[in-house]
């Protein structure tokens, strides 16, 4: 059985179902997925289970589960005796205790008790370290593949394969069997379906070694986790929590207080959700069962989904929703997750046939409500637009992939290994410490010859590398139209264009596929040093799409 799923781009891909309640015959290596306990008994959570990853210090971790009403929980943790708060949350009644700030370590492991009138429950053989949520629609869910699907003489997609239109990355085989290189981490899957009210538990797969999960475990947070591993000193364990569903738009992953922020009678504008909109489907059943486990941040790539839309929504809804989770989020955990964790997310990737760049072609302009430029028309550059106006919050961090599609044109790439070490970077940069070079815009201008000359940051010192035909910029002249043109020289921060007269306004890679058929082919990179020698540890990084007017 196949699933057909639409990429907003035109391209239909057909996508094998995941290990689910639906398909509990995929679910061989963690067997089909049981029924969640009914809410009273007393027992840990199930997204807390044996061989688990606990948040390390500065922050403290919580363990949480269910108890009949009236009964008091207390838990051991090594040698103390904590007492749990006990309550209501999401309609069941719980209990949730603070553990003492406790350092990772990739030998020390921990029992940890919970006790009811008599009654001991136990979690053994916690580990403490960095946990990590991952989540978003298809490119986030997007396996790393089986034994064998990678086919090493298909990389121009002749034939209509997996890795040419979903799961199985580049060079599989060997990325799946050096999963095992790495028992100090552990991969969590959610396997909750949808609801229409929030829920205090979900259907997953436990926490387990990488080999035990394998290829089926999300590609892009897999190798966001492993070049995280890899790079922080000193070495500590690294928990993943994957919760995502492709062909989803931001709204089902929403509280409703989210989408109370983006509606028309809030913003005031046509582009907002109307008044009485609601959904939080996936927020109620696959987001909300997680709000009580303590983690450093949250990973994501999603977009394609609202991509049929003013882009000028997706700037509000997806902004309110990083704000909403890390409210909720730092509320369900009794405040031991930072109020601003960490947020950081993949812009999205190219998808159908690669933009055919003709040197001084014209297009005219599409304007749009409130829009002479038409920079927020609907369609996957408005909405990459909007993940780079997202920078402006606070402790988030972006990685740029529009450089590696697949030559099928399909929305899925293979090549997720670069996005994993370019969100690592994020991470290393923002919350560990490790300074990272991201090449951003600093500002645009034209000369009175109209020479535009676009000046870069970011780039610690390393020189700029124009690749492919140095094409992808368009300059709007007094002519009105747009007028694609060639990179004329660089200097180690600036880029200037062949000169276009009464330049108005400039936009870069602003088209759904605008770097060539094969990766690593976008026009303006900067040289930087690899974080490591892992796959997609790449020594540059690219700029990204932009739109300036002047």
């Amino acid at each position: 059985m196949l699933l057909a799923v639409l990429g907003l781009c035109g391209v239909v891909a057909s996508v094998s179902p995941r290990c689910s309640p639906e398909h509990p015959e995929l679910c061989s290596k963690w067997g089909p997925p049981p029924p969640p306990s009914p809410p009273a008994q007393f027992r840990f959570a199930s997204s807390q289970s044996h061989e688990m990853i606990l948040q390390q210090a500065p922050r403290q971790a919580t363990v949480w589960g269910f108890v009949p009403t009236g009964q008091s929980v207390t838990v051991g943790f090594d040698g103390q005796t904590i007492p749990a708060t006990t309550g209501e949350w999401v309609g069941a009644n719980t209990w949730i205790a603070t553990l003492p700030r406790t350092l990772g370590s990739l030998t020390t492991m921990y029992n940890i008790t919970a006790t009811t009138n008599g009654v001991t429950i136990t979690l053994k053989n916690v580990l403490f370290g960095e946990v990590w949520v991952c989540s978003g629609q298809s490119n986030m869910e997007y396996p790393l593949g089986h034994a064998g699907c990678w086919n090493a003489s298909n990389t121009d997609c002749a034939v209509s394969d997996a890795q040419c239109i979903y799961g199985c990355v580049n060079n599989s085989d060997a990325e799946v069997a050096a999963m095992a290189d790495y028992p100090n981490m552990r991969l969590y899957f959610n396997l909750a379906k949808a609801s229409d009210v929030p829920l205090s538990e979900s259907i997953n797969s436990g926490w387990m070694l990488p080999s035990q999960i394998g290829g089926k475990f999300s590609a892009m947070c897999w190798f966001f986790g492993r070049d995280l591993f890899k790079s922080l000193s000193p070495s500590v364990p690294v928990g993943l929590i994957e919760t995502d569903v492709g062909g989803t738009p931001d709204q089902h992953w929403s509280s409703q207080d989210a989408l109370d922020e983006c509606k028309q009678g809030v913003i005031n504008k046509p582009w907002g959700w109307p008044n009485n909109f609601t959904d939080s489907v996936l927020w109620n059943g696959k987001v909300v069962p997680l709000l009580r486990n303590v983690i450093r941040g949250a990973v994501w790539m999603q977009g394609e989904s609202n991509a049929n839309a003013d882009g000028r929504l997706y700037n509000c809804s997806f902004q309110a929703m990083i704000k909403d989770w890390r409210a909720k989020w730092t509320q369900g955990t009794s405040g031991n997750t930072e109020p601003e964790f960490a947020f950081g997310w993949a812009q999205l990737n190219s998808c159908s046939n690669a933009t055919h760049w003709i040197e001084n072609a014209t297009a005219d302009p599409t304007p749009g409500l409130e829009d002479p430029f038409g920079m927020w028309n609907r369609g996957l550059q408005s909405i990459r637009l909007a993940q780079d106006a997202t920078l402006a919050l606070p402790s988030t961090f972006q990685a740029v992939i529009l450089d590696t599609p697949v030559a099928s044109g399909a929305i899925h790439s293979p090549y997720k290994q670069p996005a994993g070490a370019r969100l690592a970077r994020g991470a290393l940069s923002l919350v560990y410490g490790s300074p990272q070079p991201y090449p951003k815009l600093v500002s645009v201008a034209a000369s009175t010859t109209g020479a535009v000359t676009v000046t870069i940051t970011g780039t610690d010192g390393g020189a700029i590398e124009v690749r492919g035909e140095g094409m992808g910029f368009e300059v709007l002249g007094k002519d009105q139209k747009w007028h694609a043109i060639k990179i004329a020289s660089t200097t180690p921060t600036t880029v200037t264009l062949e000169p276009v007269l009464g330049a108005a306004a400039v936009r870069y890679l602003f088209t759904a596929a605008p770097c060539s058929g094969e990766p690593y082919q976008c026009a303006v990179n900067v040289a930087v040093p690899a974080i490591g020698a892992l796959s997609g540890e790449h020594d540059f990084l690219p700029l990204s799409p932009f739109f300036v007017s002047l």
